[in-house]
């Protein structure tokens, strides 16, 4: 969930007006690679690329830091955006203007945040409780008493992570935890940016917008650079954050259904825990494991028994 390319899905997991918008033959040319390469296993190895994406920042904190790696990552992934939507400037509204920017700056306060977090407690576990706020979103205004399940999964999981009110990494914790709030919001801000502008137009000129706000971060960070290397580092990192996930998302949202593609989204704690457990090192207690693993059902279970509106 760390990919602002993910905070475009709106809650019930549409990329937004702009999918009717999207030209016909692009639309089969896409549909056509996601039948031939696996829709399923598109959206996995999105995931996997985000979480990668989110590992390897950890290995250069200590060149630019939390908040420099993230000012970077919006320097890099911010041109490739734009010259992908190519987004008209002229004949905007002032309300398409304030949306973008407001979805902009909670991007950056969201990235920073979750870096923040990601320096701190382990990957998986940053992940799990950022995703409360999607999660949160999904069972608002929901009655029905299957959801009570989800709720009370999802609550035991988070207490499993955290070890409860005396449990330990509090700054870690409540910073993943302002991370899941900000995403909450964000998903928010898509959605009505989306009903501003057609494609990626909306994206790529929030993204612009957050690397903008940002660059006073970007370019100490940039000066302090030991080599190319570590630069080719943070491109690699946009890229696998922002340029990969997307695209693979685009294919794949064309052959599978909503519901099945916002389940398949659910996986990415589990995914984020492979991902710390593979590039990082960390592994986590039998507790935290199964603290992920209810936060994954209770995701899962609200978007498979969510009813069509």
């Amino acid at each position: 969930m760390e990919a602002v390319a993910r905070a475009w899905w709106d809650t019930r997991g549409r990329f937004g007006d702009g999918r009717a918008r999207i030209p016909l033959a692009r639309a089969r040319s896409s549909a056509r690679l996601a039948y031939r390469f696996g829709g399923p296993m598109l959206i996995v190895a999105s995931s996997a690329s985000l979480q990668t994406s989110a590992a390897l920042a950890t290995s250069i904190f200590a060149v630019y830091g939390p908040a420099g790696t993230g000012a970077l990552r919006f320097a890099f992934a911010a041109p490739f955006l734009l010259l992908l939507a190519r987004p008209a400037f002229r004949g905007r509204s002032p309300r398409f203007w304030a949306s973008a920017v407001t979805f902009g700056a909670t991007l950056a306060a969201m990235n920073f945040v979750l870096y923040e977090a990601i320096a701190r407690i382990s990957l998986g576990t940053v992940v799990t409780l950022q995703f409360l706020g999607p999660l949160t979103l999904g069972l608002l205004g929901v009655r029905r008493r299957l959801d009570a399940l989800w709720v009370a999964a999802a609550a035991g999981g988070v207490l499993l992570l955290t070890g409860g009110p005396s449990g330990g990494a509090t700054t870690g914790v409540a910073l993943a935890l302002v991370a899941a709030a900000l995403t909450a919001l964000s998903v928010l801000m898509a959605y009505r940016l989306t009903t501003e502008s057609s494609g990626l137009d909306g994206l790529a000129l929030a993204v612009g917008f957050a690397a903008c706000i940002t660059l006073p971060l970007a370019i100490p960070a940039a000066l302090a650079t030991r080599g190319p290397r570590d630069l080719a580092l943070v491109a690699a990192i946009a890229a696998l954050g922002i340029a990969i996930p997307y695209t693979l998302e685009y294919v794949a949202i064309r052959a599978v259904s909503a519901k099945a593609f916002s389940v398949l989204l659910s996986l990415d704690p589990a995914i984020a825990v492979l991902a710390g457990a593979l590039w990082l090192g960390q592994a986590l207690a039998a507790s935290e494991m199964l603290g992920v693993g209810l936060v994954v059902v209770a995701s899962a279970g609200v978007m498979a028994t969510q009813r069509a509106t």
